[in-house]
């Protein structure tokens, strides 16, 4: 359901509005972001071999540096959030209205998985397909009490599942064991995913991508990337419940302490990082201790969850100044037709880098690819003005809708809704 559906009748007209487009100029950062992050890797959702990785300029490494830091995690963080605290409101919504929200909600999802699966055929780093099925497992904490739902979904946020899981594996595990051997990169899965995205037919793709599924699956386990996306899923129904977003100046000043705890956390936990891991390991030979490995991904993602709710503090603060109320706006568009716009950024993704299209894949350099996310995102800000000043909503969500209610819903904007 899109930001443009979710009314609460009894908040003031004002609220409502400011509510729903602050949720929508999220969406719309989050896409910049996610198209940020995607075109700084050209696309790639896999291994790649190593000569890959070493071939890149001074630029290009900086680049990728400054991607690993403040983009990678971060904005998929975000929209993962959002999709969670849209449960939140579509499940007050219907408890005002009444109605089989839980069967409703599960059939939306069955129709999401199979747009997902479509993506993921296309590109395997889809990530509807993970947010159908921990959209299932969401069903499950609807009545979860308020303070569970928070400490559980930190601890999730954290990775600590995958945490205690590498522990535990470090513990057991004995020196140079198969098991240890698997945790490294398979060079010539690495050699094949990057012939067939270089090399390979539409066909190809999809068949690969098809067997793909399986390699997708085990690394959100492995990387605790399923629990953590389940984690921002359950901090966004916790905002969402405590209504946050509906009544932003009287919450301002909380968006204020998490703007400002969130940024002090960061900068300490960057500087940890780095003290750690660029002066300590050196000294004390320790670059293969997997204890040291665990502190890192400990670290890494605990810097992500800070840098995240920065950023979703930050934008939200910004909207509520006058000032930049208007400019912020202009995302608003992007972020009401979300679903189409991630599909159309693949799209265009695919197009430029794969071998049946343009055929860029690492051709341009990394720098250069970055640098089209600017005249990309422009292009999709300003094709989502057009069709919503012509449309009720952008053409897959109207597909969705479609497909949920089984009638036509009103598509251009002289047609009366219902």
């Amino acid at each position: 359901m899109t930001a443009q559906t979710l009314t609460l009748s009894a908040s003031p007209v004002r609220t409502v509005k400011e509510r729903i487009q602050v949720l929508d100029v999220l969406r719309g950062f989050a896409l910049f972001g996610i198209l940020l992050a995607h075109l700084s890797n050209e696309f790639a959702a896999g291994p790649l071999p190593n000569e890959v990785y070493q071939s890149g300029s001074v630029i290009d490494n900086i680049a990728n540096a400054i991607s690993g830091i403040l983009v990678q995690g971060k904005f998929y963080a975000i929209f993962s959030f959002l999709f969670g605290l849209s449960f939140a409101l579509q499940l007050e919504q219907a408890k005002s209205k009444g109605g089989n929200f839980f069967g409703r909600y599960a059939w939306r999802l069955v129709i999401l998985g199979i747009i997902g699966t479509i993506h993921h055929l296309h590109w395997r780093g889809d990530i509807l397909t993970i947010y159908v099925i921990l959209g299932f497992v969401m069903l499950l904490f609807h009545n979860i009490s308020t303070k569970v739902l928070l400490i559980v979904a930190v601890l999730l946020i954290l990775n600590t599942p995958g945490r205690i899981t590498e522990i535990y594996r470090a513990v057991t595990a004995k020196p140079d064991s198969a098991a240890a051997q698997q945790q490294k990169p398979d060079e010539t899965t690495a050699r094949q995913y990057y012939d067939v995205i270089t090399k390979g037919s539409y066909s190809e793709n999809l068949i690969a991508n098809f067997y793909g599924f399986k390699d997708k699956a085990e690394f959100q386990v492995m990387s605790g990337r399923i629990y953590m996306t389940l984690g921002y899923f359950l901090m966004g129904l916790y905002m969402g419940r405590r209504k946050l977003f509906e009544k932003l100046a009287q919450h301002k000043l909380f968006f204020k302490k998490l703007f400002k705890y969130c940024g002090f956390a960061t900068l300490g936990l960057i500087g940890i990082a780095i003290i750690i891991f660029a002066a300590v390991m050196p000294l004390l030979q320790l670059q293969d201790n997997p204890y040291m490995n665990i502190m890192g991904g400990g670290l890494y993602d605990s810097a992500n969850a800070a840098l995240t709710f920065f950023y979703i503090a930050g934008v939200t603060l910004l909207f509520t100044n006058p000032v930049w109320t208007n400019k912020l706006s202009l995302l608003a568009p992007v972020g009401k037709m979300a679903l189409t716009n991630y599909l159309l950024q693949t799209a265009i993704g695919l197009l430029l880098f794969q071998g049946y299209g343009l055929g860029l894949f690492f051709k341009m350099g990394v720098a250069a690819a970055t640098a089209l996310t600017i005249p990309i995102f422009i292009a999709q800000v300003l094709f989502s003005k057009w069709w919503l000043s012509r449309f009720q909503y952008g053409p897959v969500e109207w597909l969705w809708r479609f497909l949920t209610y089984f009638k036509l819903p009103p598509m251009t904007r002289n047609q009366i809704v219902a």
